[in-house]
């Protein structure tokens, strides 16, 4: 069966970063479409910053794998992120232990949960993130469970030994995973080696991972994976998704939620 232009752009993306560079002509060759195709493609994912475009084919970008502050990306897709966040929140019921962990759109999950003062048995919360400390610190319907470790300020997260160290001790009901990129080949993807890390060992002492991620995410491979599709059950994200790529997803056998 022929390629979609989807998939056939998410293969081209990862050439580009496992080979550092592409000739058009090889990509006309490989997938057996015109020129025009081709420099379409690029085009789309340069504004992506998924590669750069150069004379005859196209080049890896560092930009691209950059971390980027917390207080940025806070500002990338805030609609989007919210639903998610509102939808994620509904699936946490009262006397459940969940993980957030330190993503822009894990935060929303935080920022949406069900604020109930009359339950019998709080909700108990682990998390590695400032800002998600910062939003339920003061929540008396909440067990609060910080990870220490070493602070990643760029991430405003901590990360390393003690904070592995602690997550091996537990077991939770649900961990709600962000990520940078996912694709069906590399799973969930990030740039930082530290906070993959911590995300693989989050989702392995929970019994069911849910992975919140806008639109923009799909699609995208970052420098280093966190987990395989194989680890998650769900996946929440908006309505700009492709769906051929959710489609995949679903055939995967893991629950997709549009927003």
């Amino acid at each position: 069966m022929p390629l979609t232009a989807h998939q056939r752009r998410l293969k081209i993306a990862q050439q580009v970063q496992e080979q550092g560079s592409v000739r058009v002509s090889e990509l006309m060759r490989t997938f057996r479409v015109t020129d025009t195709s081709i420099r379409r493609d690029l085009e789309i994912l340069e504004s992506q910053n998924r590669l750069r475009r150069i004379h005859g084919g196209a080049v890896a970008t560092a930009r691209s794998q950059a971390p980027q502050s917390f207080q940025t990306k806070t500002r990338e897709h805030p609609t989007e992120k919210t639903r998610i966040g509102v939808a994620a929140a509904a699936l946490v019921h009262a006397g459940e232990s969940i993980i957030l962990d330190s993503g822009t759109t894990v935060l929303e999950v935080a920022l949406h949960l069900p604020h109930n003062h009359s339950v019998p048995t709080p909700l108990t919360v682990v998390t590695n993130s400032l800002p998600v400390i910062a939003e339920l610190q003061n929540w008396s319907s909440i067990h609060l469970n910080l990870l220490g470790g070493i602070l990643l300020p760029d991430f405003q997260a901590t990360v390393g030994p003690q904070t592995i160290a602690n997550l091996r001790r537990i077991q939770v009901d649900k961990a709600f995973v962000g990520c940078d990129g996912l694709t069906l080949s590399h799973g969930l993807t990030t740039p930082h080696m530290l906070i993959a890390e911590v995300g693989r060992v989050m989702a392995e002492v929970a019994h069911e991972v849910i992975a919140v991620a806008d639109s923009s995410k799909l699609g995208r491979v970052g420098f280093t994976s966190i987990v395989t599709l194989s680890h998650i059950q769900k996946l929440i994200t908006d309505a700009g998704a492709p769906t051929a790529l959710l489609d995949e997803i679903r055939a995967a056998g893991i629950q997709v939620i549009v927003v």
